[in-house]
């Protein structure tokens, strides 16, 4: 198993679109069982955005996350979690928060959004069924 985008993918993922985004980030952590974030010591960091919501910025591979630790987030630090501790504990908790996730989002650009809801929906029906699907 890689943990690591190849080269041609890297380049690539900076141009999709948000359904693309959010099918390669799927794709990734279904297949590593990690997902990326920003922590400040061992919590990881949600970006404030309009109207006091709150989006926890993911990513499928370290190499992004360490990437988009800068500006204001280059004192961040890349950190990973299991996909079953993200499923079982991060996105429940983003459901009890109101809170959304920004998916492969970079500190001048915003990621693609989903609802804890949504992608704990899609990620439960991918184990569930060993497959991926956008229905969930």
């Amino acid at each position: 198993m890689r943990y690591a985008p190849y080269e041609k993918e890297y380049v690539e993922a900076a141009a999709l679109d948000n359904s693309q985004r959010l099918e390669y980030f799927l794709t990734r952590v279904f297949e590593t069982e990690e997902v990326w974030g920003l922590a400040d010591g061992a919590e990881w960091v949600m970006r404030d955005r309009q109207a006091a919501e709150k989006s926890l910025l993911v990513w499928p591979y370290q190499k992004y996350a360490v990437e988009a630790a800068e500006g204001p987030w280059r004192d961040l630090e890349a950190q990973a979690e299991s996909l079953e501790c993200f499923i079982s504990n991060t996105l429940k908790m983003l459901i009890d928060e109101n809170a959304v996730i920004e998916i492969m989002g970079q500190e001048n650009k915003l990621g693609c959004i989903i609802s804890p809801h949504r992608l704990l929906s899609i990620l439960t029906g991918m184990i569930d069924t060993g497959e991926y699907t956008l229905d969930g």
